[in-house]
This record gives C-alpha cells, sequence and structure tokens, in this order.
C-alpha cells in the first residue's frame, strides 16, 4: 500500500503553493524535512502584522526576536509589513529589548525588497538605519510622523528606492523629499503622499520634486487641497517616459481641468497612461468639467479607471454622460470600471459589460430594488472575475449572503470573488451527480488570501 512518506518529492511545491494562510505553512513545516525545506520560503518570503490580527503586538516581539536571533529565516524574508506595534508602556528593558531584536532582525533581512511601516511613533532613528543597510530594499511605506522619533535627515540614507510611500508626513518630512529625491539619482518610479487636508503640499514643492523624478511612473496624491493642474502638470512635463499610473483625491477647488488638457494636449497627450483614479469634488460637478476630464485621458490606454464622489450628491445624469464617454474611448481596453458613492444607471452597467470585453474588475454602487436586474446585466460580462456591489440603502435586517449567491450563479465562469456592503466571498465550484447526470454548482466560501480584499483597499472617504 502506498504511503505518505512515498509521495515523490518535485510534487511538494505544486501542493504547498495552495496553502495561503501562515499558520498553514507553519504547519507544513512541521511534518517533515522535506516539507519543511519547500514551506519555509513562503511562510517567510511576506510577513505581514495588522492592528486587527488577534494578539498583533506580541506578534511583532515574536518576529522580530526570530528574526534577530535566526539569520537564516531572516534572509528569507522579502516583503515586510508592520501596521501595528507594541506602546511603550511596558518595562523600559522590555522595550529597549524589542527595539533591539527589530534592528538586528532587520539588519539580517538581507533580501528584503519591500518594507511598510506605519504605525505612528514606531518608526525610529535606529530601524531607518537598519533599513539603509539592506541592499535590495527598494520599496517603502512609512508615516511621516517623524517627531520626537526619528529625523527628516535619516530618510536620506535611504538611496536605492524605486517607490516611497509617506502617510500623514510632517512638515520637516516634506522640506526634506526634494534633497532626498536628489540624492536617489533620478531611480524613483513611484511617489505616494498620503495627507489628511494638509496645506504644505503645494505647487511649489511638486515642481522642486519634478526636477528630480524624471522617470517617475506612478503619482498618487491624497489629501492636498493646495494642489493645483499646475503641480501636477510639472510633474507630467518633466517625466521622460509618460506617467503610467495618476490618482488625484481631495487636491484644490481650483482645479482647473481645462488647463491641465490643453498642456498635456500641446505635448502629445497621456499616452502611456494605464490607470487614473479620480474624486471629484463637489465644485467640480460639472459638464465642463467632466467633458474635460474625459478629454484629458482621449489618448490614454486606459486599462484601470476609478472614480469616488466623497458624498452623495453628485448629478446622475451627469455622471451617466461622463462615464459613457470613458467606456467609448477605453472599451478595448479598460479591466477594471469602478465608480464608488456614485450611483450610475443600469444602462451605464449593461454598457460597461457588453462593450468592455476585457473587463476583469467591477465595483458599483445600486440601489437595492435593482439587484434583481444587475445579475442579468452582469452575465454579459464574459471575463469577469471580481465585482463588489455597495448598496444606495441597506434594507433592516440585511443578510448579503443570498443577493450575492444569486449573482454570482448568473456571472460568466470567471468569477472567483464576489462581496456586497462589508461581506466578501471567494467563488467555489462543487461537482455534483444526480440521475448520471454531473453538473457543478458554484459556491461562496471565506477568503483564505491573507491580502486585504481590494474592495476595502480602494474605498476612499
Amino acid at each position: 500500500m502506498a504511503r505518505f512518506e512515498d509521495l515523490p518529492i518535485e510534487l511538494l511545491p505544486a501542493i504547498i503553493v495552495n496553502f495561503l494562510r501562515p499558520s498553514h505553512l507553519a504547519l507544513l513545516c512541521l511534518v517533515n524535512r522535506a516539507f519543511y525545506a519547500f514551506a519555509v520560503h513562503p511562510l517567510y518570503d511576506r510577513i505581514f502584522i495588522y492592528s486587527w490580527h488577534t494578539s498583533a503586538k506580541r506578534r511583532v516581539t515574536d518576529l522580530f526576536r526570530t528574526l534577530a536571533e535566526n539569520p537564516h529565516l531572516a534572509s528569507l524574508v522579502h516583503r515586510l509589513e508592520v501596521r501595528d506595534f507594541p506602546k511603550a508602556h511596558g518595562s523600559v528593558q522590555s522595550y529597549e529589548q524589542l527595539r533591539d531584536w527589530c534592528t538586528r532582525g532587520l539588519e539580517n533581512a538581507v533580501h528584503l525588497r519591500s518594507c511598510t511601516w506605519t504605525r505612528d511613533g514606531s518608526l525610529t532613528s535606529d530601524i531607518l538605519r537598519s533599513l539603509s543597510k539592506c541592499p535590495e530594499l527598494t520599496e517603502i511605506a512609512i508615516n511621516g510622523g517623524h517627531t520626537g522619533h526619528y529625523g527628516p535627515r535619516d530618510l536620506v540614507q535611504l538611496l536605492r528606492l524605486r517607490k516611497i510611500s509617506l502617510i500623514m508626513p510632517s512638515i520637516p518630512v516634506l522640506s526634506i523629499i526634494p534633497y532626498w529625491l536628489e540624492c536617489m539619482g533620478k531611480s524613483l518610479t513611484n511617489l505616494t503622499l498620503i495627507c489628511k487636508a494638509d496645506i504644505h503640499v503645494t505647487d511649489s514643492l511638486l515642481s522642486l520634486m519634478s526636477e528630480h523624478t524624471p522617470h517617475l511612473e506612478h503619482l498618487h496624491l491624497a489629501g492636498c487641497p493646495k494642489v493645483t493642474n499646475e503641480g501636477v502638470w510639472l510633474m507630467i512635463r518633466n517625466n521622460v517616459k509618460g506617467l503610467q499610473g495618476l490618482s488625484l483625491e481631495s487636491f484644490s477647488p481650483i482645479f482647473n481641468m481645462a488647463a491641465l488638457h490643453a498642456a498635456c494636449a500641446r505635448a502629445g497627450g497621456l499616452i502611456s497612461l494605464r490607470s487614473f483614479t479620480l474624486t471629484i469634488h463637489p465644485d467640480h460637478s460639472t459638464d465642463a468639467w467632466m467633458s474635460d476630464t474625459a478629454s484629458l485621458l482621449a489618448e490614454s490606454p486606459l486599462e484601470y479607471f476609478q472614480i469616488y464622489a466623497p458624498r452623495a450628491g453628485t448629478q446622475r445624469a451627469l455622471a451617466d454622460t461622463f462615464c459613457m464617454r470613458i467606456i467609448h474611448q477605453h472599451h478595448e481596453h479598460l479591466v477594471r470600471f469602478s465608480f464608488h458613492r456614485l450611483q450610475l444607471s443600469l444602462d451605464v452597467i449593461e454598457r460597461v459589460c457588453t462593450q468592455c470585453t476585457s473587463l476583469e474588475q467591477l465595483f458599483m454602487l445600486v440601489d437595492h430594488a435593482e439587484m434583481a436586474l444587475v445579475g442579468p446585466i452582469l452575465a454579459r460580462a464574459n471575463q469577469l472575475r471580481t465585482l463588489h456591489i455597495n448598496l444606495v440603502e441597506r434594507p433592516t435586517p440585511y443578510n448579503p449572503h443570498q443577493d450575492a449567491l444569486d449573482i454570482v450563479r448568473q456571472c460568466s465562469p470567471a468569477i472567483s470573488q464576489v462581496g456586497i456592503e462589508t461581506r466578501v466571498w471567494k467563488v467555489e465550484r462543487y461537482v455534483r451527480e444526480a440521475n448520471g447526470v454531473v453538473e457543478v454548482e458554484r459556491g461562496l466560501a471565506m477568503i483564505e488570501s491573507p491580502d486585504i480584499p481590494e474592495q476595502f483597499l480602494v474605498v476612499r472617504t
């Protein structure tokens, strides 16, 4: 009789790749040496700690102690996400011990490529110094509130970066950015500034930054009410390759989209732009402004289109006209079409599903009374893989599971993930046999992937 131990070792990678949860991978490491050899790499390849994880702060301590005391394990880490961190409320000695484990663990992570460290007050000068010693580090996402924890000039130690994301940067951190970019030698390709109505991110700052970002591919600005079309144009104008991704959220109410369109048109248009995200300010809910936005994108091979209304009230007819034009211009390329807090008519949704033949991801807002009509429309999107529906008004009480299941059973066979409101499921297939007939039935199951579902990453408030 064949035994489990007789399984050809060549099959182990094909088996292990189906395990997504770190807890499951950790159990695989305990099976035997062969399983350990294959499972330990995906277990440590990407490490993430979110604030909602059970005992998240204890996990931080356990993690960095492991990385500090086991260099061979630390060397397997390529992506590190620390979104929680213990406060210094315990003994000074234990807190200093944790800090020591952090610095030693990071220095042992010689193959670290991406680091996210967003907990306010947890990033220090010592940690930044350790990160600067990681020879393969090219991506960081950090909290920009430096006061009392690190010096803005400590950031200049990180010189091999291609992707930077700064969250709530302080004024001194913002001031050091142009010099930091200059020291990098124009290598940056992705820049994100996420602020909270920060008046210090201005066109002047973008002008200084644009001198050192000629190879920028993706620009994301959020919460920058002093940024106008002039600053964005400077970032575009000084780019030698052309932006591939542009995200503008909560910018100046005097942002002149017509002027930006005219400037880009004179330069040949945004011919490399594949992704565009826009938050519609209430002052911009006019036919002229929306038309200028569509014209700005006319020459772009747009694949990802996301639009947000910070609050309900944008005219439905105006939004329909705008989205119809976007679909007409980009139906051959669009892969993702998402609109949040912006209710479109079923005619627009049908146009998206029927004309955008490459559509894989759809995020939309509908009235619950329309749910019965949505399914047959979605069935016409042959490549649709990810769907999320938010409701204008949620019935009380409401269980979204049945609605999600009804829609999934009408969608094309490509559907793999569906969500309604705050619930998200993966789509599973079950083979059933009845009266000699074999049928494949679709059902909903809990998502096992450790990644945050895209639906919760894209919603702007």
